[in-house]
């Protein structure tokens, strides 16, 4: 009985420090690179999200600037975040990832060169406007670096910044661009095409705030893989810090460097004998006569 008991304590113990880590959790939501439909749809996920985690005190915020989620982190008006991997990448903050989130089955996808008109050849694009998704003022090196690996010319063509990837794409259909980068798998405008298919990257991440308590951490990667959702995400599964950092390591320009004159280390005995005379004194052979 008295084992029963202790067992009961236990329990109501943990379901105490449970509800203590969930009260008025904040779980914000920055991810311009991930197609959700809308601000609302945005504010419904992060809202559902908080609430799963941390029940009906919870609370789902937005952010549509960098700057904005930025500060919030730093002020510790969240406690959780759910980001894109790009901006992770691009900030070379570190975080604590808890879990990555799943899209279409899969928790990485691959970024697509889509144009306008007939263009087969990523060349046929110089001096082009290019769209990109923002990752936090570092949209220029993601696509020529972590994405084409420093391939052509920083000046090759211009790449101007989208609030988020919807809105380049419809931004591209109605001509006020040239191309975009965004990820695979998305509906295209009527009169553009994929020029090329370029890495994989990782959906984003949900992380814990540099404020956030170990009790509202363990709670997260507990429950996260749990969430059931729709739409932009449909849920997520346990992760790690390479889900962006794999991605922040192909920031920067590599260095190129011409072709080395290496010699012929091959030798032959001849080689080194030739124009050489060779003398040997025999000696004195009493030296080697036993006595």
């Amino acid at each position: 009985m008295t084992t029963k008991i202790f067992g009961l304590a236990i329990a109501a113990l943990v379901a105490m420090t449970s509800a203590a880590a969930a009260d008025g959790v904040r779980v914000g939501l920055f991810a311009p690179s991930t197609p959700f439909e809308g601000t609302g749809a945005r504010l419904e996920f992060a809202t559902k999200l908080a609430r799963h985690i941390g029940g009906d005190d919870a609370v789902g915020r937005v952010y549509g600037k960098a700057s904005d989620f930025a500060a919030a982190l730093r002020k510790g008006d969240i406690d959780l975040a759910v980001v894109d991997a790009t901006y992770l990448a691009a900030s070379g903050g570190s975080y604590a990832v808890l879990a990555v989130a799943v899209r279409g089955g899969d928790t990485r996808t691959t970024w697509d060169l889509v144009a306008r008109g007939t263009v087969d050849s990523v060349l046929e694009l110089r001096g082009k406007t290019v769209l990109v998704p923002s990752v936090g003022g570092r949209e220029s090196a993601f696509v020529g670096e972590a994405l084409l690996g420093g391939e052509l010319p920083a000046d090759f063509w211009k790449v101007d910044v989208s609030p988020d990837v919807l809105s380049a794409i419809a931004a591209l259909g109605l001509g006020k661009a040239d191309a975009a980068v965004v990820p695979s798998g998305l509906s295209l405008p009527a009169g553009t095409n994929r020029v090329v298919t370029l890495p994989a990257v990782s959906w984003p991440v949900l992380v814990a705030s540099p404020k956030a308590s170990a009790a509202v951490q363990a709670l997260a990667a507990e429950r996260a893989p749990s969430f059931g959702g729709s739409g932009a995400i449909s849920g997520f599964r346990s992760g790690t810090t390479d889900a962006y950092r794999s991605l922040a390591r192909r920031f920067g320009r590599p260095q190129r460097r011409g072709p080395m004159i290496v010699p012929n280390l091959r030798i032959a005995v001849g080689d080194l004998l030739e124009g050489r005379t060779f003398t040997i004194d025999p000696g004195d052979a009493k030296r080697y006569v036993a006595r």
